[in-house]
């Protein structure tokens, strides 16, 4: 698995407290201006806590310190063709976590579960990853790795503005129902995530629609012209792609290559409404 991701490195809070203190804001001032208490932004600037993505940005918009919030690099599972999709590789401890999350829940799932499943002791659980939100978040960012390096071959591999369109459709809804456990949890944990693994992900959920927005430009400049906006065209061709995996049942839904060609249609029917 990757490792759990950073916001800005070690010492953001510091690096912040030093802008601020270069800014001449006191304490209260600024806690006031973002809407965060003193105490809390105290902590955070002595490393002991993170504030939410919302009130991370705002410190980072009055404060002038770049975030340096990149998605994790696309190194999930290696493939030859981003079409095909071999059994996901996970070591025993994050495959079960992954069956019993998405069973479960996130929140009513436990360590102790995972590790009878697994057949270890809890302490044979937490040799091979600190936390369960720690487990959580290496899942959610392995499985968006994977997405946006598959989205990256896919988009990379056509020929034309209109088959960038069919290639990332294709590819999300591959990826939503070949990896169905991986997407479900993704869809529905975002809320359980701790910072900065939440914000990481929604960078890396915003990666994916932008790579689709690109390949919308791109009809839209080759003369498919449209009166919605680029942004919400690909947005919404994203939620529809997404939702798959909510209804997927593998041998009683229609073929993953049969629903991405229908989904492809309708994707170039949007570009050009």
């Amino acid at each position: 698995m990757a490792a759990v991701g950073r916001i800005g490195g070690d010492g953001l809070g510091v690096r912040m407290r030093a802008a601020r203190i270069e800014r001449e804001m006191g304490l209260r001032q600024l806690a006031q201006q973002i809407g965060m208490s003193p105490s809390s932004l105290s902590e955070f600037e002595n490393g002991k806590s993170m504030p939410g993505a919302e009130r991370l940005q705002a410190l980072a918009t009055v404060l002038g310190v770049p975030l340096e919030l990149d998605p994790p690099e696309p190194a999930g599972p290696g493939f030859e063709d981003w079409r095909d999709f071999e059994r996901l590789d996970l070591a025993p401890v994050f495959r079960v976590a992954l069956d019993v999350f998405v069973e479960e829940g996130y929140h009513a799932a436990t360590v102790r579960m995972i590790a009878d499943r697994c057949g270890l002791s809890m302490a044979g659980v937490y040799y091979h990853v600190e936390s369960k939100d720690a487990l959580l978040t290496e899942l959610l960012q392995g499985a968006m790795a994977e997405l946006i390096s598959r989205c990256v071959a896919a988009d990379a591999e056509a020929d034309s503005p209109a088959q960038r369109v069919v290639n990332l459709v294709e590819c999300v809804i591959l990826f939503h129902t070949y990896r169905q456990a991986s997407a479900v949890l993704a869809s529905t944990e975002l809320r359980s995530l701790d910072e900065p693994g939440r914000l990481l992900h929604l960078q890396s959920r915003r990666k994916v629609r932008e790579i689709i927005q690109s390949a919308v430009e791109a009809c839209r400049n080759a003369g498919r012209v449209g009166t919605v906006p680029a942004t919400s065209t690909a947005t919404a061709i994203v939620t529809m792609c997404v939702a798959v995996a909510d209804w997927y049942r593998p041998g009683i839904s229609p073929s993953p290559r049969e629903i991405a060609r229908e989904y492809a249609d309708l994707a170039l029917a949007m570009v050009g409404a």
